[in-house]
Parts: structure tokens; sequence; C-alpha cells
């Protein structure tokens, strides 16, 4: 089969499942790696910039002697909503879309890829590479005020993967970075950022004042983070949920796991998920929670506690 057919094929198969793609030369990745050094340089906080590169790693020949083209795609997603029953009331506690899920998705791509490039020759391996700026180059999405990436319907409840090929391209577009037109009249997330992360005066988000930076982390949560402003079981939803690119889907939810009021407590007295009961163990691995380890026990408390009081 030719590599027209190929590629062809790669998108009607994707398109089935709602995922869409570009198809860029590896050389374009050079760009990439010069641009997110060039702003990595900026950043003076040796924390948020061990933070960032944990998830980069330009390496890929690694995994894949040869590359020759990054297959970019965009997988539509969606929150999960968890509750937790604690002092006879239960709470529901927010999951955003980019933290469940991830092998599930990765293993149903390499599925069509196999089928599509790998019965043809074609090798391929997963890339663990800056994807926002690689989807705003490539054409596939656009930034928000928020610096997050956004995809026509599906705004920004999309989780981006990106695989190596050694599928030769030639024809391909190439952007500056963009920003959504309707960004230039709305200030929407800005003012229900609630740390400030997003800065009126400048592109790049403020990521030492990010709530998801603090949560995700073990460290401390700073003393001048308000317990109002958490509102995720991890990361934050606030300039996501307020966002007018987001109506059509942001009320797309799935129905996570429901922790009784005992499981709820030995959550939050439980720091290691082997310590945990092994029924409650079994739940929590079935239900994605098990990657939330190990700041799982204290966001469950500080969701809880801040929800708990406002009701009280």
């Amino acid at each position: 089969m030719n590599e027209l057919n190929m590629v062809n094929n790669l998108k009607r198969e994707l398109l089935r499942e709602g995922i869409q793609l570009k198809i860029i030369p590896i050389s374009r990745l050079n760009e990439i790696r010069d641009e997110i050094n060039q702003v990595l340089d900026g950043f003076t906080d040796q924390g948020i910039l061990n933070y960032i590169r944990k998830y980069f790693d330009f390496d890929i020949e690694k995994d894949l002697q040869n590359p020759m083209s990054l297959v970019i795609m965009g997988v539509p997603s969606t929150k999960t909503i968890f509750r937790f029953n604690h002092d006879g009331k239960e709470i529901e506690a927010i999951v955003p879309h980019t933290y469940l899920d991830f092998f599930r998705t990765k293993d149903r791509i390499e599925s069509i890829l196999e089928r599509t490039l790998g019965a043809n020759g074609i090798k391929f391996a997963y890339l663990g590479i800056p994807a926002k700026l690689l989807a705003v180059r490539s054409g596939l999405a656009k930034y928000g005020r928020n610096n997050i990436t956004y995809m026509g319907d599906m705004g920004s409840y999309v989780r981006l993967m990106v695989f190596a090929t050694d599928l030769p391209v030639k024809d391909h577009e190439w952007f500056e970075k963009r920003e959504m037109d309707s960004c230039r009249k709305c200030d929407l997330c800005l003012r229900n950022c609630p740390t400030g992360a997003i800065d009126g005066s400048r592109f790049l988000l403020r990521a030492e004042r990010c709530l998801t930076f603090f949560n995700e982390e073990e460290s401390e949560i700073p003393e001048w983070i308000e317990n109002s402003w958490h509102n995720c079981l991890v990361g934050c939803m606030r300039c996501q949920e307020i966002c007018p690119a987001n109506k059509k889907v942001t009320k797309n939810v799935i129905e996570g796991a429901v922790f009784s009021a005992d499981e709820t407590e030995a959550l939050m007295s439980t720091s290691k998920i082997e310590d945990l009961p092994s029924k409650l163990r079994k739940k929590v691995e079935d239900s994605g929670l098990s990657k939330l380890y190990p700041v799982l026990p204290r966001n469950i408390g500080l969701l809880l506690g801040d929800r708990l009081g406002d009701s009280d």
C-alpha cells in the first residue's frame, strides 16, 4: 500500500472515534525543542523547571530509530466526577479529563496505528514531548488565553497524543503560535482564575501561581492559597469551565466511583496505596485514582474540608 493510502486509512479509522490528527516531518521537532528551551530559560524557580521538565523527553530515538515523522492526535475526552461520603454528606469531586484513562487511550490508538501503519511495515512509538505547542504549530489546535489548547467543538476537553513513525511526509502545514480569535475580547478565564496565574500582560501562564502546580506535587500547599480555591480532586477547572469555547462540552461528565464514609476516612488517613485494605485498594485502582497517589489523601481532605465548611 502506498503512503497516501496508508495516511487516508489512518485518518478514516481515527475519525470514526472522533480523533483528529496532523502529520509533520521529524525535522520540525528541533524547532519545538528550541522554542520550549527558550521559554524555560526565562524561569528562575527550580521547582517549576523540574515540574515542567519531568513531562518532556526529547530523546525520541531510544524508542524508534531514524524516525521520519510525528503524528499528533487530539482525542475527545471528558471529566469524571467521584463522590465521597463524609460526616453525613456526599461531596462531588471532579477529576479533569487529562488525568484518567491515559493507558487505555494509548492502547486504543496503538491498535489503530498497528492496523493501518504497522500492518504495512511502518514502525511507530509513543513520545512524551510537548504536545500543546506541537498541536498549535501543526494547525491541529489553537491556544486559549489560559495557555490551554482548544480544538473546535471539543474545546479544551482533548487529550493530545504524539507518536513518532518512519512514515515519510513532505507536504504539511506549519503555523506561528495562535490564540483563538474569541480570546481577544474575552477575559473570563483571567477573572475566574483564583490564583492569578493567567496574566493579561503576557501570553505565558504564570506557572508559579497555578493551582495545578501545587496540588499535583507532594510539597505542602502554600499558606497564600485559600481553601475556597480548591475545586478539583487534582488540578483545576476554573478557567476551562467558564470558557465560552467549552459551552458544548463542559456538562459532559463520566460518573466515577462512590466512596462510603468508612472508605473516605481510610483514603484520607492512608498515605500509601499499598497500605489500603485490599478491597478498597482494588476499587481505587479500578477507578484510575491510584495514579493520583501520593497526593490523593491530602487533596481529598482539602476538598472535603472546604466544601463541608461552606455548607455548615
